[in-house]
């Protein structure tokens, strides 16, 4: 009975981190770039029934409950809404865009919402919405001379920036988007971002993945499935208690009837 209690509570535990889970990618149904995570789940240890004689039979085993094994991303392909923005960029690919925080750190998103920001020397700085630095193919920053528009900008399908001036397109750039070997093993750092890892492998320009200026990519959250799996969690979540709760009252019998 208290083997019953453990397996049951490791039950309740791994179906209410589901539940956290899939309420996370519900909340992030709306999230340019954001990608669906999912638990995997592990069997414990199991454990044998009775010690027994090595010229014996096998004893039977008997599970320990499960727990949480690892998190998956579903970095499949979102759907691409067209916003008119020529700042707004989607990719088609496996790739991500290149961003540096304060710190001088590399995140990689699939969130393309990027505006200018004009900087006290009178320079104009490309940056995501949260004001960090987009970077090229060389990890630097695209920085303008004087206050440009958004207009004045061209983005190619393959990354490369143009700034026209007096009717003329001046290259600036290519736009740094890699892809990486195993994206499964990327590190998530909040919504949309990512930083690479060792079981991730190195950043490798991906070439493949082409730049749609005046789109942006949905999550790939499907919230009828989402809803779904939540109400399946929660199912689990309740026949795990009434387990948990019937193995209390036959271990209260079991103390009456010692008493």
């Amino acid at each position: 009975m208290i083997r019953s209690l453990y397996t049951a509570t490791s039950g309740m535990r791994v179906q209410q981190y589901k539940m956290d889970t899939l309420g996370n990618n519900i909340a992030n149904v709306s999230t340019f770039g954001y990608k669906r995570s999912r638990p995997d789940f592990k069997e414990a240890l199991y454990d044998v029934m009775e010690l027994r004689p090595a010229e014996a039979e096998p004893s039977p085993l008997v599970g320990n409950g499960v727990r949480v094994g690892s998190i998956q991303r579903d970095f499949r392909q979102g759907g691409l809404q067209q916003t008119n923005n020529s700042l707004d960029l989607a990719l088609e690919g496996s790739g991500f865009f290149t961003i540096a925080t304060e710190d001088g750190e590399e995140l990689y998103t699939r969130d393309g919402t990027f505006k200018l920001s004009y900087l006290p020397n009178g320079q104009t700085r490309l940056d995501n919405r949260e004001g960090y630095p987009l970077l090229d193919q060389y990890g630097q920053p695209f920085v303008f001379n004087g206050h440009i528009q958004e207009e004045d900008l061209l983005i190619n399908q393959d990354g490369s920036i143009y700034l026209n001036q007096d009717g003329n397109n001046l290259y600036q750039g290519t736009l740094g988007i890699y892809r990486f070997a195993d994206p499964g093993s990327l590190q998530s750092l909040r919504a949309s971002y990512f930083i690479a890892t060792e079981d991730s492998g190195q950043p490798i320009q991906a070439l493949d993945t082409r730049v749609i200026q005046g789109y942006l990519e949905h999550s790939n959250v499907d919230l009828s499935q989402e809803m779904t799996d939540l109400i399946m969690a929660q199912r689990a979540y309740q026949i795990n208690s009434r387990v948990v709760h019937t193995a209390d009252e036959m271990e209260k019998q079991a103390n009456n009837l010692r008493g």
